[in-house]
């Protein structure tokens, strides 16, 4: 009996995905216990399983591969954050978004990979590009949930000073891990990353949503 081609679609993309998913789980864990200069496609390939040229189907670098995780955890966020409701604050989006414990492996990769950062510019240069890239998103999200009322100025050093405070809650998280790894969980990231925010003065996170009359 033939499957239906919707099936057959679907079974397709789920084993795509899950091999997409083994190649950046396995550059995660060359970075965790061998660094990051330890990663190269026949490196990642061989931990994962597939040939060399599978590699190349999925990633087209290395570089590619190494930011899988930080890329999919800025598309959740985003997700998550757009599932917040209109009325609430900025603030409580934001604060309810970090403390979901939903990206908790996801966020362990980025420290792996954040810690490994302290050691190699080039590592965290990777990591604070996606952190920009996503930048570009989150200020329309902003300029969407404050309505008319702030300037364009305002929705972007908003933006930005949310996006830094991330940036700093990763480099002193990251700073810790390099002397203490236990203290390089994600739940200890999350955590940093709230005080960050917490501690933004109150007219840059505003207690209500603006919305449009």
């Amino acid at each position: 009996m033939t499957r239906p081609s919707c099936v057959t679609t679907s079974l397709r993309d789920r084993k795509r995905e899950r091999t997409r998913h083994d190649l950046a789980l396995a550059a995660y864990q060359i970075v965790r216990d061998e660094g990051v200069d330890a990663v190269t496609a026949e490196a990642v390939a061989d931990r994962a399983g597939v040939s060399r040229r599978t590699f190349f189907n999925y990633f087209p670098s290395v570089e590619s591969v190494l930011t899988a995780s930080v890329a999919e955890f800025f598309a959740s966020l985003s997700r998550r954050l757009e599932d917040r409701p209109a009325g609430e604050s900025v603030r409580d989006s934001l604060l309810s978004v970090v403390d979901d414990p939903t990206d908790l492996d996801l966020v362990q990769r980025i420290g792996a990979l954040a810690a490994a950062g302290e050691a190699s510019p080039h590592a965290k240069g990777l990591i604070l590009g996606e952190l920009h890239s996503w930048l570009d998103w989150f200020e329309a999200w902003l300029r969407e949930r404050l309505g008319p009322g702030p300037t364009e100025l305002q929705v972007a050093t908003l933006a930005s000073t949310v996006v830094g405070a991330g940036e700093a809650a990763l480099r002193v998280w990251a700073r810790h891990a390099v002397t203490d790894p236990a203290a390089a969980d994600a739940p200890g990231f999350l955590a940093t990353f709230a005080e960050a925010l917490t501690s933004l003065s109150r007219p840059l996170l505003p207690d209500t949503a603006v919305r449009p009359a």
